[in-house]
């Protein structure tokens, strides 16, 4: 799951497996229905020679008796047929549909394995659009878009509109709201307590961020799953104020520099590094010094539906 190589690309993914699976089912069906269907015949000509050889009497009840035989033939081969194409319908509903959203060009890793009741929070508030879970972190929190990115409402609020110094994690404006973009930034207060994203730090130590190497974004129709690259501190620039990720030389250029940042506590994994074309986000926090910034780095690699 980790190794680059099974990583999926949108670009080189597309949907021939459903339609090769389909074609297959559908054509072994259609032999199986020809198969039977000519034995069926085939068995009924033989009865109808062996009548002909017998006299009139004889040829009378033995075609009475072949007569019959192809009834119930044929009633054995419909039901055949039925049985095949309830086959052929159940191997057709095993194959997962492909959700709408620029993910279902994603092969899909299996089903969704985050219990995230995504309709509920939604029923709360209804600019929740997803749900982040980071295994090892207490990290389990729904996901706002926030259409102010200059005063992001629900960064001091929570989620059911209150005022909240913990606030809520977001999103805003300067991105989509489906997680498309190159580069897709996530925000969360750090409070003393360790909650929202106050777990992020804990990526800092050596062996945590070792050990831990996941970040699961849940949304209605899909979850995507995300490797870790880096964990640093940087500076609190806008990072897609600064910086055009649709640029291929901006983005290789952003992606170098962190591995060249001057943090002590930074920890990276050198073959997860994001390359043009991935989809990568950057989850961010408070750090104690308000000119910088705590970053956590992920890159997709898996889609679940």
């Amino acid at each position: 799951m980790g190794d680059r190589s099974g990583r999926n690309n949108a670009e080189n993914h597309t949907p021939k497996g459903m339609i090769i699976a389909i074609a297959a089912v559908s054509l072994l069906v259609l032999v199986l229905v020809c198969a039977i269907v000519y034995m069926r015949m085939h068995g009924y000509g033989e009865a109808d020679t062996q009548s002909a050889g017998n006299g009139s009497a004889g040829g009378s009840q033995s075609s009475i008796s072949a007569i019959g035989e192809s009834q119930s033939s044929i009633s054995d081969t419909g039901e055949e047929i039925e049985d095949a194409l309830d086959a052929m319908e159940k191997a057709s509903a095993a194959i997962p549909a492909r959700p709408e959203g620029w993910y279902g060009s994603f092969e899909s890793s299996g089903d969704k394995n985050v219990d995230a009741d995504l309709d509920s929070y939604i029923a709360i508030c209804p600019d929740i659009y997803a749900f982040i879970d980071i295994p090892g972190t207490d990290i389990a929190y729904p996901v706002v878009y926030c259409e102010d990115a200059a005063d992001p409402f629900y960064f001091t609020h929570s989620i059911d509109g209150r005022e909240s110094a913990k606030g809520s994690i977001i999103t805003d404006s300067m991105n989509s709201r489906d997680f498309s973009d190159p580069v897709t930034l996530i925000y969360g207060q750090s409070p003393d307590d360790g909650s929202m994203f106050g777990g992020l730090h804990r990526f800092r130590d050596a062996k945590f961020f070792e050990e831990h190497d996941r970040i699961d974004i849940v949304l209605t129709d899909a979850q995507l799953s995300y490797r870790i690259y880096a964990c640093y501190i940087g500076s609190s620039d806008h990072i897609l104020a600064s910086n055009d990720f649709n640029d291929p030389v901006s983005f290789a250029g952003f992606f170098d520099s962190i591995g060249e940042v001057r943090d002590l506590s930074m920890n990276i994994r050198p073959d997860a590094k994001p390359q043009l074309g991935d989809h990568v986000i950057m989850l961010v926090t408070h750090c104690g010094d308000e000119s910088k910034r705590l970053f956590v780095c992920a890159v997709l690699d898996e889609v679940r539906y």
